[in-house]
């Protein structure tokens, strides 16, 4: 059986025809991309015409029609891998009832409450790892000395499998973490794709995704980086991520005794870092889901618009955070890749274009459109003046009323609970 798709788009740089054959041949000229396995493959045939490149919305096209890479490689994304597998197969048997279920709050505990006391268990964990590393490999250098040498052959190697297992458990540390954050927010992650894990770490990690980025951020800067983020390959960045967490575990745990303090500090202080961005990003994915969830019920055809006000909420002081990084990306990903590739383009610095452009949504539409966007601006626990001046210009193009006690009220909360009742959802 053949099935075949074909997408095409014009634009003032040119026309652009994706095809996507699933018989598993293709004729057509431009460049192409291929999968086959047995009788069955996926052709993607991209003909870009003009000067501007397309390769990134193929690429994105070709995963969406079933073309892979190879199988992740390197240590840190196997782990993450195995540890996503068995957080499945455990929400399958809590399911099930065959285990006691998890990540729940407390009665009289707020979720923000709940998150920040596992995040400072995860803290102690970690650090009490890198004390018994730092230990671990001071013990072996001081046996080492006082054997001339002779006790080396066993106790280096002892040394250099304590460091390895710190390295480890503290990875295992962080993803349960990061898992336990997600079930207290109610955000699922996909046991099958470990990106959305990824890209959060990169930013955490901060690998080569921002090393040439400027240190004075602008909404140009921001627009890179989410570019970057989006189109990262999660098995190369896994990598980057093991062998500077492997690096960082060694170089700790060299010096006897100063490492036994310095890996303890280190990864208590590493740990609550990473704890604390992932739950300020399970926060925002929270609240723009649910936001983003009834906009969608509401004003489909217009949510490219709605994602373009959410990166001029985000960047309005000028700075682009982890977790407003890796939502946009998320929102983006939810729209079509054509459309989604269009309105990347069009993450701009000034909103004046953008504000005329949303008189187009429908009066009916417009309660669900300009309620995300407050979300959007809250969500942070503050409102600041410019993204106070982005939602009045907003409700002003929209014949909606600009109400300050609103948003407050939201702010609080956010900052109370850690997520909004179902009814400000």
């Amino acid at each position: 059986m053949s099935r075949d798709i074909l997408i095409e788009s014009a634009s003032s740089n040119g026309a652009v025809a994706i095809s996507v054959n699933a018989s598993g041949s293709s004729g057509s000229s431009g460049s192409s991309t291929s999968s086959s396995g047995g009788s069955e493959g996926v052709t993607i045939t991209a003909a870009v015409g003009g000067a501007t490149s397309r390769s990134a919305l193929v690429e994105e096209l070709g995963q969406r029609a079933g073309v892979h890479e190879a199988p992740p490689s390197g240590w840190f994304t196997k782990l993450i891998g195995y540890y996503l597998r068995r957080y499945k197969e455990r929400a399958a048997a809590e399911s099930a009832g065959t285990a006691r279920a998890r990540g729940r709050v407390k009665a009289g505990q707020s979720v923000s409450d709940a998150a920040r006391s596992r995040i400072r268990r995860a803290s102690v964990k970690s650090a009490i790892s890198g004390a018994a590393a730092g230990s671990l490999s001071t013990a072996a250098t001081l046996i080492t000395a006082q054997t001339e040498g002779l006790a080396g052959l066993v106790a280096i190697p002892i040394a250099a499998l304590g460091i390895g297992g710190e390295m480890m458990y503290r990875s295992l540390v962080h993803f349960e973490l990061t898992v336990q954050l997600a079930e207290l927010f109610e955000v699922e992650f996909d046991p099958t794709d470990p990106a959305d894990i990824i890209r959060l770490y990169s930013l955490v990690f901060k690998t080569d995704v921002e090393d040439d980025e400027p240190k004075e951020e602008s909404p140009s800067v921001g627009k890179d980086l989410v570019h970057k983020v989006k189109h990262l390959e999660p098995a190369e960045v896994g990598e980057q991520i093991g062998d500077k967490v492997l690096g960082e575990s060694v170089v700790r745990n060299i010096v006897p005794f100063v490492g036994i303090v310095s890996s303890a500090v280190t990864n208590f202080v590493l740990t609550q870092r990473l704890g604390n961005t992932v739950r300020r990003y399970m926060r925002y994915q929270r609240a723009i889901d649910d936001a983003f969830e009834q906009a969608s019920k509401d004003c489909r055809p217009h949510l490219d618009l709605l994602v373009e006000g959410i990166w001029f909420i985000f960047t309005a002081d000028g700075h682009l955070a982890p977790e407003e990084t890796v939502t946009l990306v998320k929102l983006l990903e939810k729209l079509d890749p054509i459309t989604g590739h269009a309105t990347l383009a069009r993450f701009v610095e000034d909103e004046l274009d953008w504000a005329d452009r949303i008189e187009q949504v429908p009066e009916a539409m417009r309660e669900s459109f300009f309620k995300a966007l407050e979300v959007a601006a809250c969500v942070d626990k503050e409102v600041s003046l410019p993204e106070r001046k982005i939602l009045r210009r907003a409700a002003h193009h929209l014949g909606l009323e600009f109400d300050l006690a609103r948003l407050q009220a939201m702010v609080r909360e956010f900052a109370e609970e850690g997520v909004l009742a179902k009814k400000e959802a």
